[in-house]
């Protein structure tokens, strides 16, 4: 599954979420000048939101990185360390840190790193920043510096035991994990190295090897598991997606990334992880790609009560659109599986949830498409039967205009139901490409639910 690339092509990309948003800071991108060939050091901040599939430009950062470290600490994205311009050189290592207040959209510069590096690996614990190993022009320092926003200062704590760079840093409860990488910046001499520091005891632990030696990775944590991505070689780039879990010392193939490549970044948002940009040949390439992973679901707890035959014939039926239209993904992948339970659970949000917000949500979306007298017949058929693609057109056509992030409640109100804003999205736009499909053939979407709809379970006359 893919969103919407970003508006710039990059490469060893800094990559964090916040708020819904994932932001994508600095790297390498093409050159703008006549030496088309070569890398420019990249100040640019783009910031995806996955429930819209838009993507919008932010504040430049205050100075060209590239393999910086990026994470959110206390309603705010930092960005550590990496390389920069200087005299000669674009590997010059920076000891800056800068701090990004979304809400100002402004950049502040904070307490330098004590150890200036890039190819390093950020990420928080326990409430504050922490960065790990990198390359300061010379070696691999093993430093592993700490810093606490609330008095603006850096501290060591026990050093990495396998000093690397190009490696990946991510925190599950108390414990950071340090995973893979490389020696000296060297992609010949990568590593399957995994370990963990516990802040109680200031030790790092070895854990199982990740089973295939990777630097220049992307990692992120969904459900307790952690996924890690791409990567590279000296004999190409990565398309492996392994994920490890803590609780069990193992690692686990997943679906391969569509696109192998390295230099790229991950973050999670509603349980997907988005995997953007990166090269996908060995050293300078850039790409805009915007790679969506679906994790497995852990077991979800089913909601009391017996769905009535009526409400399943109705998401029968709105399948078996999709599937006339050419749309319906293919059967038990995780996009079907996903687009099946986001059918079933956001018509549950409508018909069971008593929340005001719901009930506007619902009211204004068939208003704002119908007139009063269709709108409450359509009302009325949702009630007992469950979906007609005229009422799913009107709710997921309604967001264009008004997200359902921005009514309040909304987001936990789904999550309660097991669902979230993002699959409720993915929804609309499949329902969007099989209108636009069906059109093409000749046929409206609305006819060719009511011909499905007579044959499915809980069968009666749509209103027209």
């Amino acid at each position: 599954m893919t969103g919407a690339p970003a508006p710039t092509a990059r490469t060893e990309v800094a990559v964090a979420a916040w708020d819904g948003l994932i932001y994508v800071v600095g790297g390498f991108e093409r050159s703008g000048s006549w030496r088309i060939w070569q890398s420019s050091v990249s100040t640019r901040v783009e910031a995806y939101d996955p429930a819209a599939n838009r993507w919008s430009a932010k504040p430049d950062l205050p100075v060209a990185l590239h393999h910086a470290g990026a994470a959110v600490l206390d309603g705010a994205l930092y960005v550590a360390g990496g390389f920069t311009k200087s005299d000669d050189t674009i590997w010059s290592p920076s000891d800056r840190v800068f701090r990004f207040d979304p809400s100002g959209e402004e950049w502040t510069e904070r307490a330098p790193l004590p150890t200036a590096r890039g190819g390093l690996a950020v990420t928080t614990l326990q409430g504050k920043l922490v960065a790990v190993s990198g390359y300061d022009g010379q070696e691999n320092p093993a430093a592993v510096e700490v810093y606490d926003p609330a008095i603006d200062q850096w501290a060591a704590v026990a050093p990495l035991s396998t000093p690397r760079d190009h490696l990946a840093a991510v925190t599950i409860g108390k414990t950071l994990y340090a995973i893979g990488g490389r020696v000296r910046l060297n992609y010949r001499e990568n590593l399957s190295t995994v370990e963990a520091y516990d802040a109680e005891s200031n030790q790092w632990v070895a854990k199982a090897d990740m089973p295939t030696p990777r630097s220049g990775i992307a990692a992120s944590v969904v459900n307790g598991w952690i996924y890690v991505f791409g990567g590279e070689s000296g004999e190409g780039t990565f398309h492996q997606n392994e994920r490890y879990s803590a609780q069990l010392n193992r690692w686990q193939a997943m679906a391969p990334m569509p696109t192998a490549r390295h230099g790229l970044g991950a973050a999670a948002v509603d349980g997907d992880i988005y995997v953007v940009s990166g090269g996908p040949r060995p050293g300078g390439s850039y790409s805009r790609l915007n790679e969506i992973f679906i994790p497995p679901s852990p077991a979800r707890p089913i909601r009391s009560g017996r769905t009535p035959a009526a409400h399943i014939g109705s998401v029968m039926a709105i399948l078996a659109t999709f599937h006339e239209a050419g749309v319906l993904p293919p059967e038990s992948s995780p996009e079907a599986d996903r687009l099946i339970h986001a059918l079933i659970q956001s018509q549950s949000v409508f018909l069971k949830s008593s929340d005001p917000v719901v009930r506007k949500v619902f009211s204004s979306a068939l208003a704002e498409k119908f007139d009063a007298e269709k709108a409450a017949s359509l009302t009325q058929a949702f009630a007992e039967t469950g979906w007609t693609s005229e009422t799913l057109e009107a709710l997921v056509d309604y967001p264009a205009q008004r997200p359902p992030a921005d009514e309040p409640h909304v987001a936990e109100i789904f999550r309660d139901y097991n669902v979230t804003i993002t699959d409720w999205t993915f929804v609309g736009q499949v329902f969007a490409q099989a209108r636009k499909e069906l059109l093409k053939q000749g046929k409206q979407v609305h006819a060719v639910f009511a011909a499905q709809r007579a044959s499915m379970p809980g069968a009666r006359r749509t209103p027209r």
